[in-house]
């Protein structure tokens, strides 16, 4: 295995890196960024960002375990991409050269989940009782939909998403593969917490639940992070 790299050492090459200057510079609506800026354990090389999607692809080095790998930004969520996670710099120059282009396809507002047919068993695709929701309950706005699913970690999916950027608060729906059920998190000023308001095994289930709840769960966030009563 590869010997850890010096943070010091990858900034001095990230410059000249001919690897990274000859990436594309715009794919499937996405514009390639230089790199260079640190956040805590991670060192960001390049970026594909969408900003008015609110959508980024990072190529980033950290610290933590010594790893290459690309992150994604999807509106409030942040998470990596551990099917190209490397110690090995000449593999990550590999994998990134040959895939690329589906990384950031995949990043896409209208990317379909390798998972669809999972998704599409269940009847995701085709719930179209959020579009009924309102698009905004105060602070929150409508921003994952299930017609365009995000995958996520430990084999679940995002169906749909309410979200307040200016505070990185939001409510997001998850349906676990595994556990065959769906489920609510809440996320404070960028702070998730766990609730089982929304815990249900079938669609119409959710559905009651979200009549029922989601605009006075909503409102009472919006009194938590200090907005003013938003009640019709």
């Amino acid at each position: 295995m590869p010997k850890p790299e010096d943070f010091e050492v990858i900034k001095a090459r990230r410059p000249n890196w001919e690897f990274l200057q000859k990436l594309p510079r715009e794919l499937h609506g996405f514009t390639f960024k230089e790199g260079g800026s640190q956040f805590r354990h991670e060192y960001m090389l390049a970026a594909y960002e969408n900003v008015p999607a609110r959508r980024r692809l990072e190529l980033v080095y950290t610290d933590e375990t010594f790893d290459y790998v690309p992150v994604r930004q999807v509106g409030l969520q942040r998470y990596r991409d551990f099917r190209y996670i490397t110690r090995d710099k000449d593999q990550f120059e590999e994998w990134i050269n040959r895939y690329i282009d589906r990384l950031v396809e995949e990043t896409t507002p209208t990317h379909i989940p390798h998972s669809h047919f999972v998704l599409e068993h269940k009847g995701i695709f085709d719930w179209h009782f959020p579009d009924k929701l309102p698009d905004r309950i105060g602070p929150f706005e409508k921003f994952i939909i299930p017609q365009y699913p995000l995958p996520f970690l430990n084999n679940c999916t995002i169906i749909l998403d309410y979200a307040d950027f200016a505070t990185g608060s939001e409510v997001v729906f998850l349906y676990n593969q595994v556990r065959n059920m769906f489920y609510a998190e809440n996320k404070l000023r960028y702070i998730p917490n766990t609730i089982h308001d929304f815990d249900a095994k079938k669609l119409v289930d959710l559905e009651e639940l979200l009549e029922e709840r989601l605009e006075p769960y909503l409102r009472e966030l919006a009194k938590q992070l200090g907005y003013p009563d938003v009640t019709p």
